[in-house]
C-alpha cells in the first residue's frame, strides 16, 4: 500500500523522490544542487529514494519568497506549527548534517534545523532575535546503514513544545522525545533546505538517503505518525472526544469501543497499553493512565430464568 495525502489539507509539502525534487502535493519544487542522485534498489516507499553524495556537496532548496503561501515557517506565518515526516539511512557520521533545515548561520537567520549531529538526531530551535537559538540533543541514535522513519511536530508558538518520534526498521524499535521551547520560535526568510543548511559547509552536508519527505502545518498525533510509517495513511485520524468534569477534551485518536453486557459501561481505547477513557452508566468520563482493570459484568436475567437455593448455599440462575 501508499500513503494518500491528497484530502489532508493540513499536508503543505511531499516529496517523495521519485527521481525527481518534486513536490507532489504543492508547489514547493526544490532546486537541485550538484546533482542528487536516486535509486531504485534501496528504497522504502514508492520506486525511489534520493540518494544524497556529502562529497559532492549534493542538497535541494527552495528561496522563502517562493514557498507556497501556507507553508509552515515561511516568512509572516503566525502559528508557527510544523510537522516533519520522513524516511533516512545515513551513510557517513558527520558533524552537523541537515536533514530539513531553515538556517543560515552566516545570515544570523535561524529558524529551524532538523540535523544528524555524527549519530544523533538534534532539533536547534531559533528565538527572539534570529542570532539565538536553542539546542536540543535528543539522545536518539541513526545508525549507519539502517533505515529509520523520523517524525518532529514542533509548536512553536502557543504550546512552545516539540515531539520527536523515530522508528528503527532493524528491530521495530520506537524511541521518543520531547521538549520545552523557553522562546517563541523564530521565523524569517531563510532558504528551505533538504540535506544541507543555507549557506552551509562541508560538515552540513547529509550523506546517503531520504525517502518520502512530507510536511504539515498542524502537529500530528503518534497514531497518525505510525499510519504514515507503515504506508497506509489517507487523511486525518477520527477524533474521540469527551466531557470531563465539565471540560472538554479532545483526542487526536482513533478509538476501540467496548460495552459491557448491560450496555452501561463504555471505554475508549486511545493508545494501546497508555491511555483509556471511562464512560461511567452517568456519562462521567474518567481517564486512566493505564488500563483500568476489568470490571465483572452480571448477565441480564432472562425472561424464563428462576432462582434456586439450597441452605447455606448461593443462589443460581436455572432456566425453566
Amino acid at each position: 500500500m501508499a500513503n494518500d495525502f491528497s484530502t489532508d489539507s493540513r499536508v503543505k509539502a511531499l516529496w517523495r523522490f521519485e527521481n525527481n525534487l518534486t513536490d507532489s502535493k504543492g508547489g514547493n519544487h526544490l532546486t537541485d544542487v550538484n546533482t542528487v542522485g536516486f535509486t531504485s534498489a534501496d528504497k522504502k516507499e514508492g520506486g525511489y529514494a534520493a540518494d544524497f553524495e556529502k562529497d559532492n556537496a549534493e542538497y535541494g532548496y527552495r528561496n522563502d519568497a517562493d514557498l507556497d503561501a501556507e507553508f509552515p515557517l515561511k516568512s509572516g506565518d503566525s502559528l508557527k506549527k510544523i510537522s516533519v515526516c520522513f524516511w533516512c539511512k545515513p551513510e557517513s557520521y558527520i558533524s552537523y548534517s541537515g536533514f530539513l533545515t531553515k538556517w543560515n548561520w552566516s545570515g544570523n537567520k535561524r529558524s529551524l534545523e532538523i540535523q544528524r549531529n555524527s549519530s544523533t538526531l538534534k532539533i536547534n530551535c531559533g528565538h527572539t532575535d534570529g542570532i539565538q537559538y536553542q539546542n536540543f540533543d535528543t539522545g536518539i541514535s541513526l545508525w549507519n546503514g539502517e533505515w529509520y522513519h523520523v517524525a518532529v511536530c514542533i509548536d512553536g508558538k502557543t504550546g512552545k513544545s516539540f515531539y520527536v518520534r523515530v522508528f528503527r526498521a532493524s528491530n521495530s524499535t520506537v524511541s521518543e522525545y520531547s521538549g520545552t521551547l523557553n522562546n517563541e520560535l523564530w521565523v524569517g526568510d531563510p532558504k528551505l533546505v533538504i540535506g544541507s543548511i543555507d549557506g552551509g559547509g562541508s560538515d552540513n552536508y547529509f550523506d546517503g538517503l531520504l525517502d518520502e519527505m512530507v510536511v504539515f502545518n498542524e502537529l500530528l498525533s503518534a497514531l497518525e505518525i505510525d499510519t504514515i510509517r507503515s504506508g497506509t495513511y489517507s487523511g486525518p485520524m477520527p477524533q474521540v472526544r469527551g466531557v470531563a468534569l465539565g471540560s472538554h477534551v479532545g483526542y487526536h485518536l482513533a478509538g476501540f469501543l467496548q460495552a459491557d453486557a448491560l450496555g452501561a459501561q463504555v471505554a475508549y481505547s486511545l493508545i494501546p497499553e497508555e491511555t483509556y477513557v471511562r464512560a461511567d452508566a452517568a456519562g462521567v468520563m474518567a481517564l486512566y493512565a493505564i488500563a483500568p482493570p476489568p470490571k465483572r459484568v452480571f448477565p441480564v436475567p432472562h425472561p424464563k430464568v428462576r432462582w434456586q437455593t439450597h441452605f447455606g448455599k448461593r443462589k443460581f440462575p436455572v432456566v425453566g
